[in-house]
């Protein structure tokens, strides 16, 4: 038996290139260290000997043994064992701070959840739930600590396991050793030349595709960024222990910082105190470029171009567009009245000061890579006609105060070094001068003429550099460090995260009222919308301004206009798309439209407008909303002129699903891509998806790589933009290995999505079957969401929803406005029902709807559907790994505490409801067991479950006293440490 902290590693393993365990198993199953080897470096003839003389026969026989085992990347024995060990020394951690009394209780607790895991007893069950109901409210924030952090751990520890399997496949290419091995890049490449496709065919789809991750700050992360960074140390730490040369002082190092990490984590304080600000969700997200992005998204690129080598193809050009970044952080003021217009603008000066200081670093290592002294013509003559930096001298005379490396005088031959030395100073004038802006002081005439305004000015002299030391046959000088910081700063920009703005459509409706009462115009909102869409366009074709200047407005519509002014102030340079949620009808995109116009001016340049569609009826209505716009002879030309002739939509799996359940949601999304790309295909206008997706399957979350192969037929023709939302953040970039993993599952699934042209045929049966499917769901999904005269009440007494708020987790408020489940922001509405393990939006109505379809004798209908149609197969394994993490018992005992008697026959009906649809749902997809299709996933949800059922019982209580009153600092904390546990151990929030 052997463990990722007590993991020593033999000489022997270099023979076959496997990685060995350093604890052998004795007869009577104890552990037994091997001890550390002490000269890594001796001849491979003399270490066996000397190994075998120091253990005893009795072990060399083991040793022998595990010299070509392939232990370390087994599924899931080393996963559990590693999740052992760290128990184990957090344990150890904990002993030290804590009272022996709640010592004794952390470990009863756990003895009891092991029972109940092993066993699956309705008696341990309850054993365990009576024994929590006597702990002290002291005791239960002690115990829940305990468990949050396992929850925490065992995440990085499984990452960190995909990582050693992944590891392996890439050393050996043995796909038993990866499950995954279709989506890496070796395996996709494999695939296509196998179905046919040229290598020029697949150089060139990757050349021409683009995907754009956007970050959103909600759901927030429901755990604070200094637990993350000690939890990464640990990650790094079992990786690192999986190295066939580490030293004994690097083994004893990577326990002693395990054991500083555990106590570091155990010594925080997990609940955020302060809800955070707007800026500081948007530093949070830039932290991720900074830990992980930035450095791995360069070196993935050279990974993809090593395996385009291979197959005889030249790198990816700085022509193409693989990856770009974008952010909602501090521009998403939908619904959040603390994203403001100084907000936006603090914070696009923020990531410009971040990036300049990124780019700094990059230029100064740089320096010392091209001490060449020589170069082309060109390059000279290009330096020679640079513009002088003589207003930046004063600002120099101290160089070694500026510069943290580079600092000494450049000799005149090395041009090369000259041309950065300029980019340096242009970038440290750019920085500058974007800092004192941002704290408030005048702009600075002087710095403002040497500051970058386009990337493509930043980008300029590197590339000349670049093209200069191929023409001198340098080119592998060139295709390092310099590749590297092109392709960073064409990913990322002078920016570093394009903000994107959005605003709910009701907001510009109420400035445009506003608007039309003061010039005489007279109630905009009362319009017929054909009426609208002609004011409109008469405001648009006109050339005189609309708002006068003096015009003094209601305070809520000022904070509306100065958006617009504050977006025309920063340019596009630096921003997205501007966003219109709930967007209905095609006079929500011209009035952006104009307001756009009246602050940028006639021929300024504006944001791209993105209509959001997000309800089941702003769905159905996307034709005609494109249809009319296309139509409209301005809304053409001004596409033509000022956009490239391209129309983007965005596409909501949030709203939709919480307006009629995600079986219509997923449904009607489909087919309005496929009616919206026939209308944009008529009007020969370049059409591009915008995918809303959360972080849970009921807001349009789960694994990418399926879901982008599962879209209609021409809708991603090489373009992909999608949110990248909370905890998914860091699941996908948390680790720098999985950061490259997240890139490579993009990557690979849009180009099959591209090349691969013998898509499933739809045939019309399966469609009417479908529709047949998303009609009864949606019916009975709605008969009991917003039929049900109390089921509101049932929902607010069975789950923490109301309780919610006191996370602290993010800066906007958890609903638009007073009301019903209509008014609930998809986020906790999928958050509430996600913590009681009932999952009630992702399945509600389905189970009814699949009855039907069984008894009707469409049942294996449906099922060659599963096989053949990526549609239905990913939404099926979807709803699997769902039903995987509910659990109807759990969801009973929120019932039992918490729901008052005259509600609980709601529960116990809904709870059939689930167990009908688990029975149905597992004939479609023949599973004996949920997620048999999807082991990775499977094992991910089987490691955690240990550390969960204590968790909901904690919560469970804390709810209870919280209900009657106990309003203790430590219960209140216990509530909300409860919280951050499940949300982690189901890898989910909303």
């Amino acid at each position: 038996m052997s463990t990722g902290f007590q993991r020593q590693l033999s000489p022997l393993s270099k023979l076959n290139h496997t990685i060995s365990p350093a604890y052998s198993t004795s007869s009577s199953s104890e552990i037994i260290p091997v001890p550390p080897p002490r000269a890594m470096s001796r001849e491979m003839d003399g270490v066996e000997g000397t190994w075998k003389s120091r253990l005893g026969s009795w072990q060399a026989d083991a040793v022998d043994h595990l010299a070509s085992d392939l232990h370390h990347i087994e599924f899931i024995t080393p996963l559990i064992e590693d999740i052992h060990e760290i128990k184990k020394q957090l344990m150890d951690v904990v002993g030290k701070y804590v009272d022996p009394q709640s010592f004794k209780a952390i470990m009863e607790v756990w003895r009891l959840s092991e029972d109940f895991n092993n066993s699956q007893k309705e008696e341990d069950f309850e054993k365990l739930g009576k024994f929590i109901l006597t702990l002290s409210d002291k005791q239960l924030v002690c115990i829940a600590s305990v468990f949050s952090h396992m929850c925490n751990l065992a995440n990085y520890a499984e990452a960190a396991h995909r990582i050693r399997r992944r590891r392996a496949f890439d050393r050996e290419h043995e796909s038993h050793y990866y499950q995954a091995a279709d989506q890496t890049i070796e395996g996709t490449f494999e695939n296509l030349l196998k179905l046919g496709f040229t290598p020029e065919q697949i150089y060139k789809g990757l050349c021409e595709q683009t995907i754009e991750m956007v970050f959103t700050a909600h759901p927030t992360q429901a755990v604070r960024m200094s637990i993350l960074r000690n939890l990464r140390r640990i990650a790094d730490v079992i990786i690192k222990l999986d190295r066939p040369d580490i030293t004994p002082f690097e083994w004893t190092e990577c326990r002693e910082m395990t054991k500083r990490a555990l106590a570091t984590l155990w010594r925080t304080d997990e609940v955020r105190r302060v809800k955070p600000s707007p800026s500081d969700e948007a530093q949070q997200i830039v932290n991720i470029v900074e830990d992980t992005l930035w450095e791995e998204m360069p070196r993935f690129l050279r990974i993809v171009d090593s395996h385009l080598q291979k197959i005889g193809q030249p790198p990816i050009p700085f022509t193409a567009r693989p990856f770009l970044f974008s952010s909602w952080a501090g521009g998403d003021r939908d619904g959040n009245p603390f994203v403001t217009a100084d907000v936006t603008m603090n914070v696009v000066l923020m990531n410009k000061v971040r990036a300049c200081n990124l780019y700094l670093n990059e230029v100064e290592q740089l320096l010392h890579d091209v001490p060449l002294h020589y170069c082309d013509k060109e390059l000279w003559h290009y330096l020679v006609n640079l513009p002088p930096l003589d207003g930046l001298g004063a600002r120099n005379k101290k160089p070694s105060l500026r510069f943290k490396s580079f600092t000494s005088q450049v000799p005149e031959k090395e041009v090369y070094r000259h041309v950065l030395v300029h980019v340096r100073s242009r970038l440290m004038a750019t920085r500058d001068y974007h800092e004192a802006l941002l704290q408030g002081q005048p702009k600075n005439e002087t710095l403002e003429k040497y500051v970058y305004k386009t990337t493509e000015e930043f980008v300029e002299p590197l590339l000349k550099v670049y093209e200069s030391l191929e023409k001198c046959g340098d080119w592998f000088i060139a295709r390092g460090r310099l590749t590297d910081l092109i392709r960073l700063a064409l990913a990322f920009g002078l920016s570093l995260l394009k903000l994107d703005v959005r605003q709910e459509s009701e907001r510009h409706t109420e400035a445009m009222e506003e608007v039309g009462q003061y010039i005489g115009m007279g109630s905009y909102r009362s319009l017929p919308e054909e009426e609208k869409m002609q004011t409109l366009v008469n405001i648009l074709e006109s050339r005189r301004p609309l708002i006068p200047r003096e015009w003094q407005c209601s305070d809520k519509v000022q904070e509306v206009l100065d958006t617009f002014q504050t977006c025309a102030d920063i340019g596009r340079e630096s921003l997205g798309a501007y966003i219109i949620s709930m967007c209905h009808y095609p006079s929500d995109v011209l009035l952006v439209e104009v307001f756009q116009r009246e602050y940028a001016g006639m021929g300024g340049m504006t944001q791209r407008v993105v209509p959001l569609l997000e309800t089941i009826e702003a769905l159905r209505s996307a034709p005609h909303i494109l249809e009319t716009l296309f139509t409209t002879s301005w809304y053409r030309k001004h596409l033509s002129d000022k956009h490239n002739n391209v129309q983007e939509v965005m596409i909501g799996y949030s709203d939709s699903g919480k307006d009629g359940g995600r079986v219509t949601s997923s449904w009607e999304l489909f087919k309005a891509q496929e009616a919206v790309t026939s209308v944009a295909k008529a009007h020969n206008v370049t059409l591009r998806f915008f995918h809303g997706r959360g972080g849970s399957v009921g807001r349009g979350g789960g694994p990418q790589h399926v879901a982008i192969l599962s879209q209609p037929s021409d809708t991603i023709n090489g373009y992909l933009r999608v949110t990248v939302q909370g905890e998914v953040i860091q699941q996908a970039f948390g680790l720098k290995a999985m950061t490259d993993r997240t890139l490579e599952a993009y990557l690979t699934a849009v180009l099959k999505a591209d090349l691969v042209s013998t898509r499933s045929v739809i045939r019309d049966e399966w469609r009417d079957l479908m529709e047949h499917i998303s009609d009864v769901s949606m019916s009975k999904y709605r008969d009991v969401v917003y039929g049900h005269p109390r089921f509101v009440e049932y929902f607010r007494a069975a789950t923490p929803e109301q309780e919610l708020g006191r996370l602290n987790i993010g800066s906007r408020p958890a609903k638009r406005k007073q009301g019903g489940v209509e008014t609930l922001r998809a986020i906790p509405w999928i958050f509430a029902w996600t913590q009681t393990r009932f999952h009630l939006p992702v399945w509600l109505g389905l189970g009814t709807a699949l009855r039907d379809v069984f008894e009707s004798g469409k049942g294996e209908m449906l099922k060659t559907m599963y096989k053949e149609w990526p549609f239905v197969k990913s939404f099926f394994d979807l709803i699997s790994m769902v039903m995987a993490k509910a659990n109807s018992r759990i969801a009973a005992q929120y019932d039992r505490v918490l729901v008052p008697e005259e509600l609980k026959p709601l529960g116990e009906e809904l709870r059939a409801l689930l167990d009908e649809c688990m029975e149905h749902v597992r004939k479609v997809t023949g599973e004996q067991e949920f997620l048999d299709n999807d082991k990775i996933t499977q094992r991910a949800i089987t490691v955690r479950k240990p550390w969960l059922t204590p968790m909901h019982m904690i919560e469970i209580e804390t709810l209870k006293r919280i209900r009657n009153g106990d309003e203790s600092a430590e219960i209140n904390d216990a509530l909300i440490v409860a919280i951050k546990a499940i949300a982690s151990g189901i890898q989910n929030t909303g």
